[in-house]
């Protein structure tokens, strides 16, 4: 047991050597934001004319960085779960639907020439793999679940680091989000959403 722990250590210590040596720079963080659900049509119309009334929820997650001296591409990943939900009248029953996601991404980043005002300019792309809770159907009370699925999709966002203190840095964005664009069964729309996101991010390396 010693003697995995000094390893584990040992290889720890030549990681973290390593990555100090490059001038690699590790950030992680924590936020969230918005979600604007923008469409297929089918979402975002109410439910008393057909659709689920998805329009806009709140959304959390983390995220971590790695910022590359000299280049100006930084490597991310992150983890975002969203929840929608809808509800209206359908003749004289009360309807209501909800649907749960979990994004798991991998990006990049890309800097434009850093504002003087400690401001860091990007255009990001993001791959992401989206699991799918239950899809619920309330009727006067009365649930009913679809079985839960994953779909991968795309994000392209614009956004912005800001410096707050030395090690702290607050990352502000804005992306349009394809939840489904690939896996989708036949018939299935894509769901698509702006973000609104802020994170707050802290320098770790």
């Amino acid at each position: 047991m010693l003697k995995r722990t000094y390893t584990i250590l040992v290889v720890a210590f030549l990681v973290l050597g390593t990555l100090n040596t490059f001038g690699q720079s590790i950030s992680i963080g924590v936020g969230g934001g918005l979600t604007q659900v923008t469409g297929a049509k089918e979402y975002i119309t109410e439910v008393m004319y057909g659709g689920k009334d998805f329009v806009s929820e709140y959304n959390f997650g983390a995220m971590g960085k790695v910022d590359i001296p000299l280049i100006p591409i930084t490597p991310r990943v992150f983890a975002l779960y969203h929840k929608f939900t809808g509800n209206g009248l359908i003749s004289a029953a009360r309807v209501k639907y909800s649907q749960s996601i979990l994004s798991l991404g991998v990006g990049a980043s890309y800097s434009f020439v850093p504002i003087p005002t400690g401001a860091d300019p990007y255009i990001a792309f993001d791959v992401m793999y989206n699991s799918y809770g239950d899809f619920t159907t309330t009727v006067n009370g009365k649930e009913t679940k679809a079985p839960k699925n994953s779909r991968t999709g795309i994000g392209v966002g614009i956004g912005a680091e800001v410096t707050i203190l030395p090690i702290v840095n607050l990352d502000v964005s804005a992306s349009y989000r394809l939840f489904n664009l690939i896996g989708k069964e036949d018939g299935e729309k894509t769901l698509s959403a702006i973000n609104l996101d802020v994170f707050i991010m802290f320098s770790i390396l």
